[in-house]
């Protein structure tokens, strides 16, 4: 993108920040956001890269650092720069605390969804509450923090919770945030999912793309493919999963959205080890162990290595399979990850 488009949208950043601090809200910024993602630009890196340089050097009214702090995190965020973003919210909060604007549940939402990220659970959740905490008598935003609760309960093995937190999530969205309620709708699916439902995980799935159709929301109509293709897989249709996985990865591709691509990859390679195909199952795991390694995502890391040590063992390489094994020890037993170990092949563990 030109350095002038990139400027333009810098100039409304700005006028944002200054909405936002004559209001002591994120009303603003948050202005901003929505219009950066409209504008098709939230996976571009050089204009996020832009933009995140430019405005600490932005001529801001007073108490701005907690604001321009705050943009940086969002921008790395979308750059897949979990540590940057992490260090620019950590530094966004405590900015804000000095200059006596109150703590916004936003923003430690997406504290909380970075350690998600990271495969930190516990400091997750930790900020998941402390965000529904502060959000008590703000029904969207409390809805948003049930949507990460949910999402998190999932990871954690807990499909009941998860199941509670989506289904009072889509209520409070139901009438007011379509992009919303559709992510609770996909949270909801795949929590039928895991409880053994794919055709109904399917079916909510299938409402999910319908609205993200209808919003023109690239990403979510990949995810939302991906999403049926996961429920095809899951109920015994590898051919057609992936199809739509192939669909979904490229929409991921052509957006340069890396979290996304990896987790693709990752469910074509189970796709593709349903059907027997070890090889193409090999060439998407090992992609997609690479793909965490660089985006930071050590659970995700793990889980691969781990099947791909299995995938190894089932096919008779035991040295590559033992290789796998020791890898998937290391980063287990290093994050805390260790009950994944308990699925590795016999006499790798």
């Amino acid at each position: 993108m030109p350095e002038t488009e990139a400027g333009v949208q810098l100039e409304h950043f700005i006028a944002h920040v200054r909405l936002l601090l004559e209001g002591k809200t994120m009303e603003g910024l948050d202005a901003w956001a929505k219009r950066f993602s409209e504008l098709g630009q939230i996976s571009q890196f050089e204009v996020c890269q832009y933009l995140a340089n430019a405005i600490r050097t932005a001529d801001l009214p007073k108490h701005g650092l907690g604001v321009v702090r705050y943009a940086e995190g969002w921008l790395y965020d979308r750059m897949g720069r979990w540590q940057d973003a992490l260090k620019a919210y950590t530094a966004s909060l405590a900015a804000f605390q000095q200059a006596g604007i109150p703590l916004d549940a936003v923003l430690v939402i997406q504290i909380g969804s970075i350690y998600q990220d990271q495969g930190d659970w516990p400091s997750a959740a930790d900020a998941f509450q402390q965000a529904l905490a502060v959000a008590a008598s703000d029904r969207h935003t409390r809805a948003l923090v049930l949507n990460n609760l949910g999402g998190l309960a999932l990871l954690r093995d807990d499909p009941d919770a998860a199941q509670h937190y989506y289904a009072e999530a889509r209520e409070l969205l139901r009438d007011n945030d379509q992009r919303n309620f559709a992510a609770a709708t996909a949270g909801l699916a795949a929590t039928l999912l895991d409880r053994g439902q794919p055709q109904q995980s399917q079916d909510l799935q299938l409402e999910c793309l319908a609205i993200f159709q209808s919003l023109g929301d690239t990403h979510g109509v990949g995810s939302a493919i991906g999403g049926i293709a996961t429920a095809q897989l899951y109920a015994g249709h590898p051919r057609e999963a992936i199809h739509n996985y192939e669909l979904a990865l490229q929409i991921f591709l052509q957006t340069a959205d890396h979290v996304r691509t990896t987790k693709t990859l990752g469910n074509l390679a189970l796709a593709h080890q349903e059907l027997d195909e070890c090889d193409m199952a090999l060439e998407y795991l090992a992609q997609a162990v690479e793909g965490y390694r660089e985006i930071g995502d050590r659970h995700g890391e793990a889980v691969s290595l781990v099947n791909l040590a299995r995938l190894h063992h089932r096919n008779n390489d035991f040295a590559a399979a033992k290789a796998a094994s020791s890898t998937a020890e290391s980063v287990c037993e290093q994050y805390g990850f260790l009950q994944e170990l308990r699925r590795l092949p016999p006499d790798m563990d």
